[in-house]
């Protein structure tokens, strides 16, 4: 997987949550497995939120960081119908990693429409 490009896709995917005021930032973080999480961190003042991206992209996870605490939001629990028909969709072909992320880009471009996201004053 190269980093450089992942970033850069992520980035585009996220375009119209960093046109709402949010700075895009790029690192990754060593696992003690051997493992590498690469971080795309979105910050707006001194509250972010990240997407967080095992290396390979099987998994991909959203962190916030809102009033000085963590929020651990679930994509999975707020969409459940688009969660199982992505699901159902991939049940005999697994999902790319294009695939994964373009499908967590539209939930996050969903959550932008209401006044908060995540936590985080949009206005």
């Amino acid at each position: 997987m190269n980093e450089l490009s992942s970033a850069e896709e992520i980035k585009k995917l996220t375009a119209p949550i960093i046109e709402k005021g949010f700075s895009f930032e790029y690192f990754y973080e060593k696992g003690g497995d051997s493992s590498c999480v690469y971080i795309c961190r979105f910050r707006k003042g001194r509250d972010f939120w990240d997407w967080r991206e095992v290396s390979g992209g099987n998994e991909i996870n959203i962190v916030a960081y809102v009033n000085s605490g963590y929020v651990f939001p679930s994509l999975k629990y707020l969409y459940k119908k688009e969660h199982r028909a992505f699901w159902l969709k991939h049940l005999f072909k697994k999902a790319t990693v294009a695939e994964r992320r373009a499908f967590v880009a539209d939930l996050l471009l969903n959550e932008l429409q209401k006044p908060d996201f995540f936590g985080i004053k949009l206005g």
